[in-house]
Order: C-alpha cells, then structure tokens, then sequence
C-alpha cells in the first residue's frame, strides 16, 4: 500500500472537513439545527424581527424605531404618507411624485405589526391620507393570515381614530424567489380577499395590483426583479394605480401629465 506523505494527508484532512462543513451548512439551513437558531438570534438583536420569532410576538424593529424618531426631530409634515416595507423604502417618491407632499415611511424588513408599533412617529406628520402597503413580509415569515388580518385591522383602526384617512393595498403576491413558496402565495390570496373585505366594513379605498401585475406564479417577471421587489415597468404601474389617492390635495400642476382622477 502506498505511504501517504505529510502534505497529502494535510490536504485530505482539509478537504474532509471542509466537505463536512458545507454538508452540515446545507443540513443546518434545512433542518434548522446548530449553529441556525443561534445565528437567526444573533442576527434578531442586530436588525430587529425577521419573523423566526413566535409570530404571536413582535419586537421592535431598531431601524423602524428611529425612522419614527426623526420626524418628531425634524418636524416634518405631508399631506399623504406611504406606510409600507422595503418595497415602499425601495420607492423614489420625489421621482414618482414631483413636489408632491408625500412622504415614504417604509422601512425594510417590517410587518404590519411593525408599522403599528412606529405608527405615533409617522402621526407626527400629521398627514391627512395614509396608503398601507405591507404585510409581505408577514407572507414570507409564514405568520397566520388571521393573525395578519387582526393586526390590518388595528393599523387601519388606529389611523381612522387619529383622523386620517387610510388607503389599502392588497399584498403583492410574491413570484418566483426561493424564499416563496406555492403556499405562501395561497396565503397572500387568502390575505387579499380578507382585506377587500376589511375595507368594505370600514369603507376605505382598496387598491389591488395583482390583476396586472401576477400572474399564476405571482409577480410577473417583467414587473420584478427579484420575484418579490418591483422593477421598474412593476413601479409604473404602482405609481399610475396611487396617484389619484396622492395627488388628489395637491395643487393641478403637481399631476403627472394628466389630469388625476378622484378616487373612487
């Protein structure tokens, strides 16, 4: 039998273990064994909730928390804000809306509950028209879609109590990303039919893009660059179905080539 020299038998051994450990990297991102919980934990104190966590439990967003703070700070007003995740903070609203009083509170990573816990720092806006436009992340972390609903409820609530008037949006149903699966879409869905009803009870604007914008799998590939975050044709789009809700208290000149229409 050949003798195996020092230098191969290093290199074997380094191959070895580099072998285990991406076996053991792959079983751990599967089976949710060590080291995966303790680095989603790790991971929570840093950034915040990303939905690992009980869904029946939310913590604060750190970056939610201080997007809140600086318009106390600043004293910053607008006539409408966007209430939203990253696919709102994604979104040039000065670029969309130009000279429009609109302000973006999205922040990546959070859920409704989220946008309930920052809601007294986006009030200090004093903004007379809120668009709700999240829960997708509720969607990719799995949590019950009554559980989504009831906190949809609360946010719209709250904002009809401090005298603004909000506008839902269903949920984009997410399209091909590995982080989607068929059934979260069947979630999303369900979700979407629950808030059409939801704004029906409490008599508010809905404004549904998925007709245009999904397809059978969710997101159409033209309107997504990731299955999940609009591209551009996918922001047109989104742009051209809020306009009437955003410009309808501004001044004429501040339409987008056309006259906008009054919401109906």
């Amino acid at each position: 039998m050949p003798m195996i020299s020092p230098v191969n038998r290093r290199r074997i051994g380094m191959a070895a273990i580099i072998a285990l450990a991406f076996s053991w990297g792959l079983a751990a991102g599967s089976y949710g064994i060590f080291p995966y919980p303790q680095l989603r934990a790790m991971k929570n104190a840093i950034d915040g909730d990303d939905g690992s966590r009980d869904p029946t439990e939310y913590v604060g967003n750190p970056k939610a928390v201080e997007v809140g703070a600086s318009d106390r700070q600043w004293n910053t007003r607008a006539r409408t804000v966007i209430i939203g995740d990253s696919l709102t903070a994604h979104a040039r609203l000065e670029d969309m809306f130009p000279g429009a009083s609109v302000a973006n509170r999205g922040v990546g990573g959070d859920t409704v509950q989220g946008a309930i816990e920052r809601l007294p720092g986006i009030l200090e806006l004093q903004p007379e028209r809120a668009i709700v436009f999240i829960g997708h992340n509720d969607i990719l972390f799995a949590n019950p879609v009554d559980q989504i609903l009831a906190r949809f409820e609360t946010l719209v609530t709250r904002l009809q109590a401090a005298g603004v008037e909000p506008v839902l949006q269903a949920v984009l149903v997410c399209g091909e990303n590995p982080a989607c699966s068929p059934e979260r879409r069947r979630n999303a869905i369900a979700l979407n039919r629950e808030l059409a009803l939801l704004a029906r009870r409490k008599n508010i604007a809905f404004v549904d893009l998925n007709e245009e914008l999904s397809g059978e799998r969710g997101l159409k590939p033209g309107m997504t660059w990731d299955g999940i975050h609009l591209a551009a044709r996918g922001n047109r789009a989104w742009r051209d179905a809020i306009a009437p809700y955003v410009l309808e208290r501004q001044e004429p000149e501040k339409a987008i080539g056309r006259e906008a229409e009054s919401p109906r």
